[in-house]
């Protein structure tokens, strides 16, 4: 039984977000205008700064800490077509705090005025400068949510592909892996999703690959080969559409030889883990997600 404000939460996100448009440009401007915003206000942590980010071409916001000693790359959720740093300050400061860690908050290109591979291109140098600021791959985690979950094994599929060395782990919320319309979960999970429709991926997937490929992994990591990637902490609500997503992941990740957690809870909705400090399942699934950063690479 989900708690009432987990109730609250999905309700919200079923009246504002939820949508059926009808056209790609509908759908763009919908997803910016409701998603603009952090769920909720930031409040960071004792301990806990924000700078912002502009390097390398890359702007964004860093969560620093006095004494890090490890960073993570966070990149943003959004269906490719928006999202903001600033939505997850919440989160990425309690995880910098909890961590002793810098969060590295990249805004990178969207779609469709920034068609793919631009966003892959983006994470890859926000990767990039964290290694040439001297930060060792043990002392990186990578992390996103939704499209920047997919994003995320996207970029590490390609780090792998140019011989580049993998960060210590990765968490993944709700990963958005399979920009085809292929998984199941579409389907079936149309009605119970809480916050995005099948109409919403069937309407934006071409916003974001443009030429066709969808079946690129670094577009849709589910058709991707994982050999070499470090452990994945995966987390999936059993009515999303995404469901498929992470369990295809999963499926590949694991016949190659990698480690892979998945955190799974009926009746909440995508990407749950965000709504840290409001939402109980969410805090206690943050601190899964802190021990697992904390016991990568030992």
């Amino acid at each position: 039984m989900p708690t009432l404000i987990t109730r609250a939460i999905k309700a919200g996100a079923r009246l504002t977000i939820k949508h059926n448009p009808k056209t790609p440009e509908g759908l763009v401007r919908h997803l910016r205008l409701t998603m603009g915003n952090p769920p909720v206000p930031p409040i960071l942590p004792r301990g806990a700064r924000v700078e912002k980010l502009d390097e390398d071409g890359l702007r964004g916001d860093w969560i620093r800490v006095k004494k890090p000693g490890q960073v993570i790359l966070y990149l943003h959720g959004g269906g490719y077509v928006c999202g903001k740093p600033k939505t997850y300050h919440n989160l990425c400061s309690r995880l910098a705090v909890a961590l002793d860690a810098d969060v590295c908050l990249p805004a990178y290109r969207l779609a469709p005025e920034h068609a793919f591979p631009a966003a892959v291109d983006d994470a890859t140098t926000a990767y990039e400068l964290l290694l040439k600021k001297g930060w060792m791959p043990r002392q990186i985690t990578v992390m996103g949510d939704s499209a920047g979950a997919g994003l995320a094994l996207g970029m590490l599929l390609s780090l792998r592909d140019a011989g580049r060395p993998m960060p210590k782990c990765a968490v993944l919320y709700s990963p958005y892996a399979d920009v085809t319309m292929a998984s199941p979960s579409r389907r079936y999970n149309d009605a119970s999703d809480a916050m995005l429709s099948y109409r919403m991926l069937e309407v934006g997937m071409a916003q974001y690959v443009q030429n066709g490929d969808y079946e690129n992994p670094y577009a849709s990591p589910v058709y991707g080969e994982y050999s070499g990637l470090p452990p994945l902490l995966m987390t999936v609500c059993e009515e999303e559409i995404f469901r498929d997503d992470t369990y295809r992941v999963a499926e590949k990740a694991r016949a190659a030889g990698v480690e892979v957690v998945i955190l799974s809870r009926p009746d909440t909705l995508h990407v749950w883990p965000v709504f840290v400090p409001v939402m109980p399942e969410a805090r206690e699934d943050f601190q899964k997600t802190v021990r697992f950063i904390a016991s990568a690479g030992r």
